[in-house]
């Protein structure tokens, strides 16, 4: 079975190669710019990896609002470029699972979310606290596992799995550490362990769930970025 999964994984990674090598593959920047402009904007997760760099972006691009969360404090990047920019970005620190995290945050017209949904237990309760704060937009990015073919909407629970499994689910990105996946899960890993493997159609399944229509999809195999608008 783990060669299987080997093999279905590595087809994946493949198939995300040559989407990555198209114009179109990430459009992140492009929907910053298209939809920040004159509307509020929220980046949830905005200091893990990119201090800040995201929101910095919607508020070079003329969003009227930006405030960003995360549950880690903000780095030394962050204030030094908060500074620098003499940005009026406000700064919420909390968990995005916390209703009253999420009141703090507030409606904004537009909302971010990237690199967050496979890090949770609970990936459906995350798309509903942002169901509570999107007004108008929710862009969202998640790494994502292959399509099990035959099996739409298919989500692999990683916390677990034995090394051979691991193995299997760490050649789609070998290059990367995936904490819980290159390494044995421990629950002091928290949020920065990977507890879930969610194909693409599992997303939009979810998404669906919590009270958003996808209007627009971008990515590959191993990862995707939506647009979505709360019904």
């Amino acid at each position: 079975m783990a060669s299987l999964a080997r093999l279905w994984i590595l087809a994946g990674r493949a198939r995300q190669r040559a989407h990555t090598a198209r114009a179109d593959s990430n459009p992140r920047d492009d929907l910053v710019r298209r939809y920040a402009p004159g509307r509020s904007f929220a980046d949830i997760g905005c200091m893990w990896g990119v201090s800040g760099r995201i929101a910095f972006q919607a508020e070079a691009s003329g969003a009227s609002a930006v405030t960003g969360l995360d549950v880690m404090a903000p780095t030394a990047e962050y204030e030094a470029e908060h500074t620098a920019r003499n940005s009026k970005m406000r700064f919420v620190r909390g968990d995005v699972h916390d209703a009253a995290a999420i009141r703090e945050v507030g409606s904004h017209q537009v909302v971010w979310c990237s690199g967050v949904l496979y890090h949770s237990p609970n990936p459906l309760l995350i798309l509903e606290r942002l169901r509570d704060i999107t007004e108008e937009h929710l862009l969202l990015a998640t790494e994502t596992i292959p399509e099990v073919p035959g099996l739409s909407q298919a989500c692999v629970f990683l916390p677990g799995l034995d090394p051979r499994q691991r193995g299997a689910h760490q050649s789609a990105r070998p290059r990367a550490t995936a904490l819980g996946v290159s390494n044995e899960f421990s629950q002091d890993q928290g949020y920065g362990a990977w507890w879930w493997g969610l194909s693409r159609s599992a997303v939009a399944g979810m998404l669906h769930a919590s009270g958003f229509n996808v209007v627009e999809e971008y990515g590959g195999p191993l990862h995707i970025t939506v647009v979505a608008t709360p019904r």
